[in-house]
């Protein structure tokens, strides 16, 4: 694998990471009014977040966000367990 495509792929999960995060934190500023922030947050984090639903079906509510993260930082450690940069060798 490519340095440039691993880091294309590990730089878009760390961007969703940030991106579940930052979601979070609004809700806890803003709650739940809609305005533009609050809807490009979800339209970004939705479908991250019926995956996790998908492959957790027990997550509910608040249980969601953290899973969410848990997942991406799975996704992340394996794909640099198993793609190691050349660089690093």
């Amino acid at each position: 694998m490519s340095i440039y495509i691993f880091q294309l792929v590990n730089y878009t999960l760390s961007f969703l990471m940030w991106m579940v995060l930052g979601r979070v934190l609004l809700t806890l500023i803003i709650g739940a009014r809609q305005n533009i922030m609050t809807t490009a947050f979800a339209k970004v984090t939705d479908p991250l977040y019926r995956l996790t639903q998908r492959i957790f079906p027990f997550a509910k509510g608040g249980w969601v966000p953290a899973l969410s993260i848990l997942l991406i930082i799975i996704i992340r450690l394996a794909i640099v367990i198993i793609f190691k940069p050349a660089s690093w060798r």
